[in-house]
């Protein structure tokens, strides 16, 4: 028979390997309590300083643009958390979210307000 310290332990380390690690803002705030995020802290911990930075500039971007649920993807957070000791432009984090069509619709970008097909007759418009 295991102990259950050891199974606690094999499904942590099945969950820092195998998360997506999606984190998720509700109301502009990052929900902590879940599962999900304690893996990830863990599982990135020795880069907790810039990414706790990081962290909290998508929650002045989602409290300043009333976003109301938005999700993060916690693998490319760290990678921007790794290329950017200053603070990150809106578009850099913009790529970090996973559901962009909510976002975007919320959150304005003056440097992706006019990409994609439509882009030219949406400036065109502004004009």
């Amino acid at each position: 028979m295991m102990k259950a310290g050891a199974d606690a332990r094999g499904y942590n380390e099945l969950m820092d390997e195998y998360s997506l690690h999606q984190l998720m803002f509700r109301k502009g705030k990052l929900i902590d309590q879940t599962p999900e995020f304690t893996s990830f802290r863990r599982t990135y911990i020795d880069k907790w300083g810039p990414v706790s930075f990081i962290l909290m500039n998508f929650e002045k971007l989602f409290t300043d643009f009333n976003v109301q649920l938005a999700y993060v993807d916690g693998r490319q957070l760290v990678e921007l958390a790794r290329e950017n000791i200053e603070k990150p432009t809106k578009e850099e984090m913009f790529d970090c979210i996973t559901n962009k069509g909510d976002v975007g619709k919320l959150v304005k970008i003056p440097t992706r307000m006019f990409k994609g097909p439509e882009g030219p007759i949406l400036a065109a418009v502004v004009i």
